[in-house]
């Protein structure tokens, strides 16, 4: 496993009540510096055609184990992670993420280990990822997997829910995510400790900084329907059927809209679908893996 990036020193994250261009600082002319974007931590497992894993909120990389235990011999799996999300290092200033900008990052980590083109899997907040990589270099991607996943941006209201709750994070730490756990799983796996004390394991590894980025980038995202009729690769949209979050009929627009968009329901589990049904999910992928061309 190759990984990259590191933990950023404490007291790294920026005073909520303190400006962004005042934690960007200004250089010697009066103009505002922007300081350097750190590189995203990269997980790096196994060898074969790519596969680029991007994962939820509030998650990490590990989120994905299942997926490369199972596939790891037959491909080479890649798991970047988020600014402040596992591995990673933090941001200066959590309010300048955007998912433009994380996927700018995640290209260039690409390029440093080599990889070239890759079919990208992104669960919901990797969905949005995965989305803006089509907008940045759409040839660097082969496929494309949409798993409880939106093309659509937020609402203001939940762009300002989301701000709001980054700014707990920030005064009040990690634990403030921890009840999203409720609604990230489905019914049956709520009350399954072997799948929702792993869950909240992976929050916990998480950063406030961490947290308030994914919300800020989050926030900030542009409606992305329109994009969706110009891939031109396959894709497969994978959807838990209990999915409190992203609604099936929101599943079905996107594989419709999709070229070659395919659906593949899954019963039973709710937003964290390959995690809640590993099997299930894994067997959804490898499949549509042996059919691209």
């Amino acid at each position: 496993m190759r990984e990259g990036g590191g933990r950023s020193s404490p007291g790294s994250e920026p005073d909520p009540g303190v400006k962004p261009e005042q934690v960007r600082g200004r250089g010697s002319s009066g103009d505002p510096q922007v300081a350097p974007v750190p590189a995203p931590a990269l997980h790096d497992t196994g060898a074969g055609p790519a596969l680029l894993f991007l994962h939820a909120f509030p998650l990490d990389a590990s989120q994905w184990d299942h997926q490369v235990a199972a596939l790891s011999g037959d491909f080479r799996c890649l798991r970047p992670e988020m600014w402040g999300c596992g591995d990673s290092p933090e941001l200066a200033d959590p309010r300048s993420a955007t998912l433009d900008g994380y996927a700018g990052a995640v290209l260039h980590a690409l390029d440093a280990a080599g990889a070239g083109r890759v079919v990208v899997i992104g669960l919901s907040m990797g969905g949005y990822t995965a989305l803006a990589l089509l907008r940045l270099a759409p040839e660097r991607v082969r496929a494309l997997v949409l798993a409880s996943s939106r093309a659509s941006a937020d609402t203001p209201e939940q762009a300002k829910n989301r701000r709001t709750l980054a700014g707990l994070a920030l005064r009040d730490g990690v634990e403030t995510a921890v009840p999203m756990v409720k609604r990230l799983l489905g019914p049956r796996a709520r009350g399954e400790p072997q799948i929702a004390d792993p869950v909240v394991g992976r929050i916990r590894r998480c950063r406030p900084g961490g947290i308030a980025a994914c919300q800020w980038a989050m926030a900030a995202r542009p409606d992305s329907t329109s994009l969706l009729g110009s891939v031109a690769v396959p894709a497969l949209v994978i959807h838990g059927e209990q999915d409190a979050i992203v609604g099936l009929d929101e599943a079905r627009a996107v594989a419709a809209a999709l070229p070659r968009g395919q659906l593949a329901v899954i019963p039973g589990v709710g937003h964290l679908t390959n995690l809640e049904d590993p099997p299930a999910f894994t067997a959804a992928l490898r499949g549509f893996l042996g059919r691209i061309d």
